[in-house]
């Protein structure tokens, strides 16, 4: 019966592993992100599969008993060092770690868990890692504690990594994804301590869990999410601004910048929406270039609108960095111009909401864009 319920939980646990591997394609990862999220799915599904083979066989004696225990564990060791590896490398790759920057970097990251993965193999003669004994039990062998170590290595790792970097970033969207990293091996660690103590099948389901999560964080980013431009939506940018008004003080020395594009409409009467599609892209893609930097919150606010969130101490910034906003879309290899007219409000002096500050940012770019009609700029 123990048995029985402990295949249940493991068939489960593959079956909603491979499908969150195959249905990542439809999230916000990139390609590269696509496929080792993939490959970290079906990695720890073939792991629960084998690991399911060792509970079944396990105690069983005869020949094909521990011809299956001896398998089953040399495969499942390798594929948990393995999943470890690629829980690695993505984590590292989301991060823009500098240690993946070359594939000689790459390759010497890799060589521990070619090891435990020969040492696997081999234990069949060297019983390095594990051994079989003549009643069909698995035991472990004098080098059992390199797999464990050198998997959780790369595990701890990445994830102080991300700890620290959750720290360091000021958007939010960034901070919730770092901070999914960080702690993205805390359901595995818990499961693989009831496991140990009580024997049920927990490393699994922790394992589940930490994968599920992460999912669920990038759905969320989805949800979130400008389609064309991968900023931040008006859903999302209007959530932030509550956020931003709920704590005390958290909306000290902020600024909110309210710009669109200058004739967008003939972008897109003349070159097609195609084209107009790109523009925003490329509005995007400066937007991003000068305001991350700084920590600034940008969100696609409709249409050719944009808005930004900036910390400043001096007015004097926020005019630098609308200034920089346009001199990087002068920059922009397009066959016309692209510049904003931008408006900006600070909280205080009488805007103490976010509606007030939303207001006033609106109005001061109306007043800039009525400015740029009667020196004859086309502004539509």
């Amino acid at each position: 019966m123990v048995k029985a319920l402990k295949i249940e939980i493991f068939v489960l646990c593959m079956i909603i592993l491979i499908g969150l591997a195959a249905r990542s394609r439809r999230s916000l990862f990139s390609s590269t992100q696509q496929l080792l999220f993939s490959m970290l799915g079906y990695t720890s599904a073939a792991y629960i599969f084998f690991d399911m083979i060792w509970t079944l066989s396990d105690g069983v004696d005869g020949t094909l008993g521990i011809a299956a225990n001896w398998i089953s564990n040399a495969v499942s060791f390798s594929l948990f060092a393995i999943a470890c590896l690629i829980w690695f490398i993505y984590s590292e790759t989301v991060q823009g770690s500098r240690l993946l920057t070359t594939p000689y970097r790459v390759a010497l990251l890799t060589l521990p868990t070619v090891l435990v993965v020969a040492l696997a193999f081999t234990s069949y003669w060297t019983h390095a890692l594990f051994y079989i004994d003549a009643q069909g039990i698995y035991r472990r062998g004098a080098l059992y504690m390199i797999q464990p170590i050198v998997s959780y290595c790369y595990v701890i790792y990445t994830s102080l990594h991300a700890f620290v970097q959750a720290r360091k970033v000021e958007s939010l969207q960034q901070k919730a994804i770092y901070r999914t990293l960080a702690f993205f091996a805390v359901p595995a660690l818990v499961g693989g301590t009831f496991q140990v103590a009580f024997s049920i099948p927990g490393l699994c389901v922790g394992i589940l869990l930490s994968i599920l999560l992460l999912y669920i964080v990038y759905q969320e980013q989805l949800i979130s999410t400008d389609p064309l431009t991968g900023l931040n939506n008006r859903n999302r940018f209007e959530t932030y601004m509550l956020s931003l008004f709920s704590g005390a003080d958290q909306a000290k020395d902020v600024y909110l910048l309210m710009m669109d594009a200058d004739g967008f409409k003939q972008i897109n009467d003349h070159y097609g929406h195609v084209e107009g599609d790109h523009a925003l892209q490329v509005v995007a893609t400066a937007l991003k270039d000068v305001c991350s930097v700084s920590g600034g919150f940008i969100a696609r606010y409709g249409g050719d609108e944009f808005a930004v969130l900036q910390k400043a101490a001096t007015e004097q910034e926020i005019i630098s960095l609308c200034t920089a906003i346009n001199d990087e879309l002068a920059r922009a290899e397009v066959s016309y111009s692209l510049r904003m007219s931008i408006g900006y409000a600070r909280v205080g002096d009488g805007v103490d909401t976010w509606q007030d500050l939303l207001r006033a940012a609106d109005a001061e770019l109306y007043c800039v864009k009525a400015e740029k009609k009667k020196a004859g700029v086309q502004i539509r």
